[in-house]
């Protein structure tokens, strides 16, 4: 029977199956894209598509680290990584004035 491989999360740095984590790649202008296909050349980072490893995994230190050297989001990266934190938070998270205004509390 064949081995999985195995990769760690930047988030929670606990080691899943590769086909379970999302691929993070750093094109050559220093900004970083999920790579959907496993596919693109370079350096890779792995992330759990949870929303808290994701938050975690994103953070400018743990990227530039992983990447060896500056690196900076893609927007449409950042703006997923939103939407998966908010829809991670639940209507519960609110306080009483965003319940009146309807906004949802910034990361």
């Amino acid at each position: 029977m064949k081995r999985e491989p195995g990769r760690t999360c930047l988030g929670c740095r606990r080691v899943r199956p590769k086909r379970e984590m999302v691929r993070l790649v750093r094109g050559e202008r220093g900004i970083v894209v999920a790579d959907t296909r496993a596919r693109a050349r370079g350096r890779g980072a792995y992330v759990c598509p949870d929303a808290p490893c994701l938050e975690q995994g994103l953070s400018r230190k743990r990227l530039a680290h992983a990447f060896r050297g500056a690196c900076e989001l893609a927007p449409e990266l950042a703006a997923g990584v939103r939407l998966a934190a908010s829809a991670a938070t639940s209507p519960t998270d609110r306080t009483k004035s965003e319940e009146v205004t309807g906004t949802w509390p910034q990361r």
